[in-house]
């Protein structure tokens, strides 16, 4: 048992020693080479647009409990029993889905909540690095 502790917590560690934007948060974008920061500063707004795109899916999702709920009123109108319940009862599921899915997201994209930041550090350092460039 304590070898699984301790093999979750290495994994864990790993996982965030791998994660650049993580790095830079901690301690800056100084060890990192001017082309490779560049490279990050485009991975950065890939996955932010990446995220934009799951939660407008997601929210397009989680709308659809409205839909649901004009069905059920429009099979429950025309007395069609079975279409109602399964609307009624498709409530519940695209709300759990809305649910799921953004908890789903905001873990996979974390680093993107913090993109500003992150990308004012790489921009700070960049532009450091030309004025020293400019130096020589």
């Amino acid at each position: 048992m304590k070898n699984f502790f301790l093999n979750r917590q290495i994994r864990r560690i790993e996982k965030e020693a791998n994660d650049d934007f993580l790095q830079i948060l901690s301690f800056g974008a100084r060890c990192y080479p001017t082309k490779e920061l560049y490279h990050l500063l485009q991975e950065l707004h890939f996955q932010a647009q990446r995220h934009n795109n799951h939660r407008r899916i997601l929210f397009m999702v989680g709308g659809t409990a409205t839909l649901w709920i004009a069905l059920c009123f429009l099979f429950q109108s025309l007395r069609f029993d079975p279409g109602a319940y399964l609307s009624l009862a498709m409530i519940p599921v695209s709300i759990l889905a809305f649910s799921v899915g953004t908890v789903y997201v905001n873990l996979k994209f974390s680093s993107v909540r913090k993109a500003r930041q992150i990308e004012k550090i790489i921009v700070e350092e960049l532009e450091r690095r030309k004025k020293d460039a400019s130096i020589f």
